[in-house]
């Protein structure tokens, strides 16, 4: 079976809380993959059961802002066309198997790049070192 990994943007569409036939929460998400500058990629994908609740539980404000990283895996894909609606690009149809929410940009607390001078300069004193 086909799986996918990766991170989707939520839109601007409300989730769907909604009960599967045999009575199992179901969260549905309209998100995009951010394939370049210009192009989005649709994906309504859908969580089931009581771990898909505990996340709707603990995380539904964040789920309620557009734009938010979701940290996905998923199966299950198909494409569906949407007659136009997201432009060219089908809807892809998919099952969560996990998901958590991902940093926003601006909350990153990662150190800033070296710049190329200075590594330069951190690996000349390096081989200073050692000669």
């Amino acid at each position: 079976m086909m799986q996918s990994t990766g991170i989707l943007f939520t839109s601007k569409t409300k989730p769907l809380l909604t009960k599967a036939l045999d009575g199992t929460f179901a969260l549905t998400l309209l998100a995009f993959d951010r394939i370049g500058p210009h192009t989005v990629e649709p994906w309504r994908i859908t969580y089931f059961g009581p771990e898909a609740k505990v996340f709707w539980d603990t995380n539904q404000a964040a789920l309620m802002q557009p734009g938010q990283p979701l940290a996905i895996e998923a199966q299950r894909q198909r494409a569906f066309d949407t007659g136009g609606r997201f432009g060219v690009a089908p809807e892809i149809h998919a099952t969560v198997t996990r998901m958590a929410l991902a940093p926003l940009a601006h909350q990153k607390t990662t150190q800033p790049a070296q710049t190329v001078r200075e590594q330069l300069s951190n690996s000349e004193q390096t081989q200073e070192q050692h000669v």
